[in-house]
């Protein structure tokens, strides 16, 4: 549903940019430009936005291949390396 006339704004525009981060009708002023025409949108882009961002977030339903436990194999046993031992003196002479 077209909430802008004007710049052909739908609700589903305006839901989505709420999902990306948008709070006022300001912001969705800005991005899409409603109400810089008429204005009569103002009201109800105000009222939509007011309650989308009271609306609880939509949870997918869960993937079972995700909720499903995830086996995993021991970890190996850490294998013993004897490194050599540092040189006894390293010295340069400058001539």
């Amino acid at each position: 549903m077209y909430l802008c006339i004007c710049k052909a704004v739908s609700d589903q525009q305006i839901h989505q940019a709420i999902q990306e981060g948008v709070r006022t009708v300001g912001e969705i002023s800005v991005r899409f430009g409603v109400g810089a025409e008429c204005g009569k949108c103002l009201d109800s882009v105000s009222e939509y936005v007011d309650a989308c961002l009271a609306a609880p977030p939509a949870v997918a339903d869960p993937d079972p291949a995700l909720t499903q436990p995830v086996i995993t194999p021991p970890a190996p046993a850490a294998a013993v390396t004897h490194t050599p031992p540092a040189p006894a003196a390293w010295f340069a002479i400058d001539l």
